[in-house]
């Protein structure tokens, strides 16, 4: 549920707030408040009673703010979050074990603490000042929000502005209020300064508040002023910004600049390091400041008595000025507290062009930020890069550190234009190749492979290159030629490559070779020698090609030894695997989908979707987005798969051929669902004509050969069909031995040549295949076979066994296909009503896998140690948690165990005996 509303009165507001507290309190609901306004419309005084309230009912409360100066610490005030107050979440040996990691492991890692936290009692996180948040805080809350659905745990958060909002009320099953402060009334101002004067305000009193236009503290500042000042009314400038610039015109000159350093610093600064920037300060002039009423003293530490005080104190520094402190307290930083990120930002605020100094610190920092939050490290890259000029002998060496920052992050743009500078600037033949050889990176994962190759031709024909360089050179180009030319083709490239780069004995060139080799023999269909690649990858490049060794395996049905070694990149969370997540959940989809877990399938589908938005990239996301929509075919649902594979369709910059041929593919899929055989196979048709030399692996994965033998004999295209049966062929011919492609090859020549044993033998053969769909495909093709051969009873069996493993695969546009079959035949079923009879709400309504997912959760397992039971990804478990709250109308955890318990109370007979439902139903 979602309110948002203005609300002048304070105790209204308040009072809608705490009814978020009580709601937390009593149904154990998972609730959001975000506070907004201007700047000291008192969206911290509304937070800050919400926390006192709720810690007297008993939450713990865990409370941070957001610093502007800290936008460049990724996470900072989240992770924070875990230390706060004076009952932390968690401890500071587990807190020190946090490091600098990568966005997707740290999510992972708080939501377990705050899972482990909320199940001993509720909690409130408030976060202030979101409106000077970095990246990665506002991905960890956008991730965090949803994963703690059903919790006990109040985030309250405070801004200026409203960026949140939007995507905070669209979260499922999270109770959502919006506090929009609006300014006083005239009435609440008069009424504040009689609390505060002790008296009715004179009507030049009420004048003195007119510029305050209804801002709480600007009103407070002024009257306070005519508190201090008995009254003149010569002593409170009509705007607040005057009265600030006075205040600081009396102060000491070493006290104002100890002031305009916390400004600077735009932090909380210990009295201890702002005496060590400012030795001559002593304990008197320290609190000469604090009792100028600018600044407040707390712990030994010194901080502004608002932001808009250190705001307002800032902008009255001349630039030179504040230059020259933010390169003072940068350098404190460096030297003292060896903080070089939070020194970054201060030279990011004070760079000028030729400051040397300054770019070596910003390159530092990128480099720090790389796999932690791309974005960032790419600005301060850029920004480093921008800082020298060309004539500076340091340029070419920090543009090369800056240039391996940018295609780190695939920021593909501004790594071609680093990169061509340098190289405009280059004259050496092993300088110019070491430049593209870090692009050609670059462009591969951008899927620029047109530019990658254009590049690389024009480097090897350069004269004098060095050995190393040109095979680096070489091994990149064959790597993208796995996406240009035929399979073929491609395959005697990278085995070319791969001979040089071994011959020369160059690293780099060898793992790029060995990338291609991989590729390129995947794309042919080849796939014990693409599992062999990739195998060899492993003692160079640890895990980062894990997900494709996971891929081939699937592809030669070794499914057990993919999920072993799914399960173990989830367990080992410590390793290098973590940088490869995403991938991991790639193959983690397909391992579902080939394995006819449709429902884990679409829900690791749905969260890879959400990742690749939450990112800012499409890397795995366009696949995944077809593999939902495949589902979304199969569930019958036409009209959402068409909206899907368009979606897809615009989602990514690459090349064409990167995308092919999965949107086609899709499309003319959709074309053929829909009645429309001839515009499907005007799509297909140009893929199965090159599908023998693709170059993606798509085409050979078993069960699109299927689709494409049934479209074709719908559309009456022998021609058609007969190539989908040669593909089937031929990939059996390239993987020997492997059941799904020896099984589906039979089938489609059986049917093909309308030949009843050779398709009774395709079944026999298929009964050993790990692939639910391809059984199904074999009974319900031998099914239709011995229908058509006059045997009815034998005929009824398999198309019998066909529906029932589409049914328990929530396969329904097949299963239907199969019962329209049988009806024809005059059959009718009792299992086909009751089928179609599940209810949309009630624990029936949920799949086996949301029923799995649903009594791991009840028993008290969090969300990571349910993915680690049932070998699925966190986001699955997260996917299927959301669907198992909508169905059964609840809103907490507490709530899911009770309907639980109601469920198998119902279920038991009056003996106490549970009745039996007969077998469990996807």
């Amino acid at each position: 549920m979602v309110e948002s509303r203005p609300l002048r009165g304070r105790s209204e507001q308040l009072g809608l707030a705490l009814s978020a507290v009580r709601r937390v309190r009593a149904v154990g609901a998972s609730g959001v408040v975000l506070v907004t306004g201007a700047p000291g419309i008192g969206k911290t005084a509304v937070l800050t009673e919400i926390c006192r309230q709720a810690a007297v009912q008993r939450f713990r409360v865990a409370r941070t703010k957001c610093d502007e100066i800290e936008q460049v610490s990724p996470g900072a005030p989240v992770i924070a979050v875990l230390r706060s107050g004076r009952d932390p979440l968690i401890s500071a040996d587990d807190y020190e074990h946090l490091g600098q990691i990568e966005p997707l492991v740290l999510a992972d890692r708080i939501a377990t603490y705050l899972e482990k936290a909320a199940a001993g009692g509720p909690l409130v996180i408030a976060i202030d000042d979101l409106h000077w948040a970095d990246r990665v805080s506002l991905f960890l809350l956008r991730s965090l929000i949803p994963r703690l659905i059903g919790l006990p745990v109040l985030w309250v958060l405070t801004s200026r502005d409203r960026r949140l909002k939007s995507e905070l009320e669209s979260v499922d099953h999270v109770r959502f209020q919006h506090l929009l402060l609006t300014p006083l009334t005239a009435p609440d101002l008069a009424a504040m300064a009689h609390d505060r004067l002790g008296g009715v305000p004179s009507r030049h009193t009420q004048q003195l508040l007119a510029p305050s236009d209804g801002n709480p503290f600007l009103a407070v500042q002024i009257i306070d002023g005519i508190a201090r000042t008995a009254g003149r009314e010569d002593a409170v400038p009509a705007e607040f910004t005057a009265a600030i610039h006075r205040r600081l015109s009396e102060l000491d000159p070493t006290v104002r600049r100890a002031v305009e350093l916390l400004a600077v610093a735009g932090r909380t600064l210990p009295i201890d390091d702002l005496v060590l920037l400012q030795p001559e300060l002593t304990a008197e002039l320290v609190g000469d400041a604090i009792l100028s009423g600018l600044v407040v003293e707390t712990s030994g530490t010194l901080s502004f008595r608002h932001d808009l005080i250190r705001e307002t104190v800032y902008a009255a520094i001349a630039g030179r000025t504040a230059r020259e402190l933010h390169l003072r307290i940068a350098d404190h930083l460096l030297r003292v507290a060896g903080q070089e990120l939070l020194a970054a930002s201060h030279v990011k605020a004070a760079t000028i062009p030729g400051d040397l100094g300054s770019a070596v610190i910003l390159t530092a920092a990128a480099e720090q930020l790389t796999s932690i939050s791309p974005d960032d490290a790419s600005e301060l890259a850029m920004l480093a890069f921008r800082t020298l000029r060309p004539s500076h002998d340091r340029w070419f060496e920090i543009g090369q550190r800056c240039l391996a920052v940018l295609a780190r992050t695939q920021h593909v743009a501004e790594t071609l234009t680093v990169a061509d500078q340098l190289l405009a600037r280059a004259d050496e033949t092993e300088v110019i190749g070491q430049v593209e050889t870090v692009t050609a990176r670059a462009l591969w994962l951008g899927g620029q492979v047109a530019e990658l190759t254009e590049r690389c031709d024009r480097v090897l024909r350069l004269p004098g290159l060095a050995p190393a360089i040109a095979a680096r050179l070489a091994a990149a180009r064959a790597l993208a030629q796995t996406r240009m030319i035929p399979g073929a083709q491609a395959a005697d490239g990278a085995r070319t490559a791969l001979a040089t780069a071994q011959a020369v004995g160059d690293q780099e060139a060898i793992t790029l070779a060995l990338q291609a080799s991989g590729e390129a023999a995947k794309n042919e269909g080849r796939h014990r020698a693409s599992l062999g690649y990739f195998r060899d990858l492993r003692p160079l490049l640890g895990t980062s090609y894990l997900a494709e060794e996971i891929i081939a395996l699937q592809l030669l049905d070794r499914y057990e030894h993919a999920q072993t070694l799914l399960d173990q990149s989830r367990r080992d969370s410590e390793s290098s695997v973590e940088g490869a997540l995403p991938a991991l959940a790639y193959a983690q989809v397909w391992q579902d989908f080939n394995l006819g877990r449709l429902d884990d399938a679409d829900a690791g589908a749905l969260g890879l979707i959400e990742l690749g938005r939450q990112l800012g990239t499409s890397v795995h996301a366009l696949e995944a987005m077809m593999i939902h929509a495949a589902i979304l075919l199969a569930r019958g649902d036409y009209e959402a798969a068409g909206r899907q594979v368009e979606a897809a369709a615009r989602l990514t910059d690459a090349d064409e051929n990167i995308r092919e041929p999965a949107v086609p593919l899709m499309r003319g899929w959709l074309a053929a669902t829909r009645g429309d055989l001839d515009r499907a196979t005007a799509i297909l048709r140009p893929l199965l004509d090159t599908a023998a030399e693709s170059r993606t692996f798509w085409p050979w994965w078993p069960g699109w050969t299927a689709v494409f033998y049934e479209i074709g004999t719908a559309a009456g295209e022998p021609k058609f069909a007969g190539q989908a049966v040669d593909l089937a062929e031929l990939g059996a011919e390239r993987n020997p031995g492997v059941i799904s492609f020896e099984g589906l090859a039979l089938n489609l020549r059986g049917r093909a040549e309308d030949d009843l044993a050779l398709v009774a033998r395709s079944v026999e053969v298929l009964a050993s295949s790990p692939r639910p769909a391809l059984l199904a495909v074999g009974a319900a093709s031998y099914g239709r076979a011995l229908l058509a051969a006059g045997d009815r009873d034998t005929g009824m069996v398999e198309l019998d066994r066909a529906w029932d493993i589409y049914h328990a695969m929530g396969s329904l546009d097949s299963r239907n296909g199969v019962e329209a079959t049988m009806r024809r035949a005059g059959a009718r079923r009792t299992k086909w009503d009751q089928a179609t009879a599940r209810p949309a709400t009630g624990w029936e309504a949920l799949t086996d896998a949301e029923q799995r997912v649903a009594k791991l959760i009840a028993a008290g397992h969090t969300n990571k140690s349910a993915a680690s039971t049932l070998g699925i990804s966190i986001n699955t478990v997260g996917t299927h948690l959301r669907a198992v709250f909508a169905k059964l109308g609840i809103q907490s955890r507490v709530q899911l165990v009770n309907t639980l318990h109601a469920h198998l109370a119902d279920r038991r007979e009056p003996d106490g005996h549970e009745i039996s439902q007969g077998p469990a139903r996807s």
